[in-house]
């Protein structure tokens, strides 16, 4: 397998279309174009996208509320996964998070996502409860965990 290099920045709206793809490839009830619209529009929201030879192979989203923030969504195209491109994302995202102030992140994953559960071990989320029945298509608990971030040492 060839290496390629991944590039990490900010989402903008011309990036609109490429992440509403990865949405659809990647989860069984993808945000619309509307909703990622609205979504770049917020302070509170940062949304980073990776790219491949200039092309959106994923994103990554995350919403700050003063010292907590919460992961929206990570998604890589599923035929380029395992290749660095969301340890990218997330490398990045958590940079940003913790140079804007925020201290503790949040996510929810899959409960039979385990190859995304030890990516986030790797960054020192831990699982701190279940939601029951939080995915639908399929209906699935979700694994919920936290990262703080205000015990790493600044970039």
């Amino acid at each position: 397998m060839e290496e390629q290099s991944v590039t990490v920045r900010k989402m903008e709206l011309f990036d609109i279309d490429d992440v509403e793809q990865v949405e659809i490839a990647c989860f069984s009830t993808p945000w619309s174009k509307k909703s990622l619209e609205e979504a770049l529009q917020y302070d509170t929201h940062q949304f980073l996208v990776a790219e491949v030879d200039g092309k959106v192979v994923g994103y990554m989203g995350l919403i700050k509320m003063f010292t907590e923030a919460d992961v929206t969504n990570i998604a890589v195209l599923p035929d380029i996964r395992r290749r660095g491109i969301a340890t990218a994302l997330l490398e990045e995202t958590l940079k940003l998070a913790r140079k804007s102030g925020v201290e503790v992140v949040f996510l929810e994953v899959r409960q039979s996502n385990t190859c995304a559960i030890h990516l986030y071990e790797k960054y020192q989320f831990k699982a701190i409860s279940i939601r029951k029945n939080y995915y639908q298509n399929p209906t699935e608990h979700a694994v919920v965990m936290s990262a703080d971030l205000s015990t790493r040492k600044k970039e």
